[in-house]
């Protein structure tokens, strides 16, 4: 392990002048504290956040869980489109691990189904009653509205019409996209509305998402806002609270608690971190990204990680002389907010030794700037022998 006292004398040759508040720590591969600095001081975590998120539902559903959306019938000619809250559900059939669920392929199937029962009409009811409250939260910025993400049980391509425009309304959009397929496949569709399953009904078709641990890998890696909250909702109703931003706080909070991740003054109030109003502290990012590399379970948030340089919203970081140590050998989460970054992860020094890290910057002044601050630490912490 790298002298506290050595580590420390690097770590202050990296310039923080831009940084209005600081907290950060650096553990060893025991959890002991090598360096810190208002460790134990709630800021906001931007999407640092995720790393919380994503592995209180890791813990809770497993990281060979998937998520099934399907068609049922009640009747004949009667189908009910069922969300079943798979974040990464694509309308057209794709190539990737993380998305090989689609309305095309679940179309396909319906389609077989109906044809071998003669049928060509049908009515289309969409079910979206897996999550409750509002699919927009009242703690993050009326101004997203247009662009950010609906939460949804049922939705598809993210829930966006384009990378700058939001669903409205994601249960109906899915809907009406999965009866356009009906009708290309010369099935007639004489509606499509909300529909309430008085019975189960059954199952004419289904799709399963990829892996959970496959999911959470792309969450971290992309910076997934909208997976991160259909994620945390899925653990809440698992645990058999309301699948609602409240009910994912709630759960997210107690499972921190119960986990020994939790420092007076928190706040969690959603599961993506776009919430400024999210207070966590740097010890517990830390703490928890070192149970997950030593706990097989939680194993997937640890190894989901972008790679400074290569992968992730990493990939073009790490991009100057200075933070040339890092590339490869950091891997961490980002989080960036409007006077907020963040960068919480684990490295390998040169020397070999594990490191395990949490710099969150609150106040900042200047993106590059503070993007500077966090990258700059962490290839200290790469390139440190510091004996």
């Amino acid at each position: 392990m790298p002298s506290p006292d050595a580590l420390a004398a690097a770590l202050a040759k990296v310039s923080a002048t831009s940084i209005g508040t600081r907290g950060m720590v650096v553990l060893a591969d025991d959890d002991q504290t090598l360096v810190q600095r208002n460790a134990d001081q709630p800021l906001t975590p931007a999407s640092t956040m995720k790393v919380l998120s994503t592995m209180a539902t890791v813990d809770i559903l497993g990281a060979d869980h998937r998520f099934t959306t399907s068609v049922v019938t009640t009747k004949p000619g009667a189908l009910v489109l069922v969300g079943g809250g798979d974040p990464l559900l694509t309308d057209k059939a794709g190539k990737s691990d993380a998305k090989p669920a689609s309305l095309q392929k679940l179309a396909d199937q319906t389609v077989a189904s109906l044809r071998a029962s003669g049928i060509t009409k049908v009515s289309l009811g969409y079910d979206a009653r897996l999550f409750s409250g509002p699919d927009f939260s009242p703690n993050w910025k009326s101004s997203w509205k247009s662009y950010e993400s609906r939460v949804s049980a049922l939705i598809v391509d993210s829930g966006r019409i384009t990378s700058w425009q939001a669903q409205p309304n994601p249960a109906q959009f899915a809907a009406k996209a999965f009866a356009k397929r009906l009708s290309a496949a010369k099935i007639t569709v004489t509606s499509v509305k909300p529909a309430a399953l008085a019975t189960p009904g059954t199952v004419v078709a289904s799709v399963e998402s990829a892996p959970l641990a496959t999911v959470i890998a792309h969450t971290l890696a992309e910076s997934d806002n909208l997976a991160a909250e259909i994620m945390l909702r899925q653990a809440a109703v698992a645990k058999g609270q309301p699948g609602s931003f409240v009910g994912a706080a709630q759960t997210l909070t107690g499972w921190l608690k119960a986990n020994g991740l939790w420092s007076g003054g928190m706040v969690i109030v959603d599961g993506s971190g776009l919430a400024t109003k999210d207070r966590v502290s740097a010890n517990v990012l830390a703490k928890a990204i070192s149970l997950s590399l030593r706990t097989e379970r939680l194993m997937a948030v640890a190894a989901g990680l972008p790679v400074a340089g290569q992968s992730g919203t990493l990939k073009h970081r790490f991009d100057d002389k200075s933070e040339r140590a890092g590339r490869g050998r950091v891997h961490a989460k980002t989080g960036t907010l409007r006077s907020v970054a963040s960068l919480a992860g684990w490295v390998t020094t040169a020397d070999g030794a594990r490191l395990i890290f949490a710099f969150v910057g609150n106040n900042t002044a200047g993106q590059n700037s503070a993007y500077n601050w966090l990258d700059r630490s962490a290839s200290v912490l790469a390139g440190c022998g510091c004996r």
